[in-house]
């Protein structure tokens, strides 16, 4: 009988695992309106952390070096609700313009196919070209950003009680993790591999954010700092983030000037974004990272579906978190080597080596200084 038992132990323990980390991911799906917030407030407070430390050195006391990153933060997240605030204006006062356009457009399209076997009546059907739908879309889309406002009243509560508290942080950490010196070097090396991340994104997410914008611009399209700062935003988003932060200008391009407007927008962001991405933020980025291109589009895809959009805004930040959680405990070290792009070598894996772990990503960090 004690056989049995001791047999169907690990299946046990297999089944209470599984049956917890459903619980936890569906408690974190229910609660992603708070834990979204939550997450980027501490993001930003580990990326503002070294400007927070040169501030001190040069005789600032902590606290305000503390509240200097709040007002910042606060500055920044004032002047994005001025900026969607005053273009959601201009889009209302511009919404019967636009539908003018919208159905000479229709117009053409469907001149264009009447030599095609194709019904045109069936492809416009009118039913979202109406202007009282559009004003539909507004009113929702207002709505939406209202929500959005609160939000961000609500990050900038948490960061500025974040701020104020990673004052005292650090050596709070070292006394708890006394006896653990592992557990402040895991600490340490993840807030660095944070901080690495969103500074190296931030600055090369604005330099093609910039050149978007002044592509915008030169082409006389409406609203171009407001695409050029969602282009900064998708920054962080991999992969896709680049073709979503594409659509509304090249849409608008389209109702505006027409194919050839919007063939240039579609072809300038893509060089733009190619050049950038491809050619320039690799050489600083390096294998800071250390996350296969598979567990990027992966990570991309389970933290949207748990957290929505802003989970796929803090996907990559979340996921190292998880591959250092994983190699912190021996009986998770494989899982962290199976979403490594260098990984680590078996006796590594096997035997647990913490300092061949560090060393492992020592390396990895050091081929990335941010530009």
């Amino acid at each position: 009988m004690t056989d049995n038992r001791s047999a169907l132990s690990p299946l046990v323990s297999t089944l209470l695992a599984v049956a917890s980390g459903v619980a936890v991911l569906a408690g974190m799906r229910a609660a992603a309106s708070i834990i979204g917030p939550v997450i980027i407030a501490l993001i930003i407070t580990i990326a503002w952390s070294p400007g927070s430390e040169w501030l001190r050195r040069k005789g600032w006391h902590p606290s305000v070096a503390a509240l200097t990153g709040i007002v910042l933060g606060v500055i920044g997240m004032g002047l994005f609700v001025a900026l969607v605030w005053s273009s959601l204006i201009q889009l209302q006062d511009n919404l019967p313009t636009y539908q003018t356009r919208v159905e000479a457009l229709q117009q053409t399209i469907t001149a264009k196919l009447s030599d095609l076997p194709i019904d045109s009546s069936r492809l416009f059907s009118g039913e979202m070209l109406r202007p009282s739908a559009l004003v539909g879309y507004a009113v929702g889309f207002v709505r939406q950003v209202t929500s959005a406002v609160g939000n961000l009243f609500f990050l900038v509560l948490l960061m500025a009680f974040m701020m104020l508290e990673a004052v005292r942080y650090p050596q709070k950490l070292r006394d708890a993790l006394a006896t653990s010196s592992t557990g402040v070097e895991q600490f340490n090396r993840f807030s660095v591999r944070i901080r690495e991340y969103v500074v190296i994104n931030s600055v090369f997410g604005l330099i093609a954010a910039t050149l978007n914008t002044v592509l915008l611009l030169l082409l006389g399209i409406d609203y171009a700092i407001l695409w050029g700062v969602l282009s900064f935003l998708l920054s962080f988003v991999p992969n896709i983030g680049f073709a979503i932060a594409l659509v509304p200008p090249a849409l608008l391009a389209l109702v505006q000037f027409g194919f050839a407007r919007a063939g240039i927008v579609i072809a300038g962001y893509t060089l733009i974004n190619f050049l950038v991405d491809n050619v320039f933020k690799p050489r600083f980025v390096g294998e800071s990272l250390d996350l296969s291109a598979l567990v990027v589009v992966l990570s991309l895809l389970f933290w949207g579906w748990l957290l929505g959009p802003i989970g796929a805004l803090i996907a990559i930040p979340l996921s190292i978190a998880t591959k250092f959680l994983f190699e912190g405990f021996e009986e998770s070290r494989w899982l962290a080597h199976l979403m490594s792009d260098q990984g680590l070598t078996p006796a590594q894996v096997v035997a647990g080596d913490t300092a061949a772990v560090a060393s492992t990503e020592s390396k990895s960090l050091g081929g990335a200084q941010p530009p």
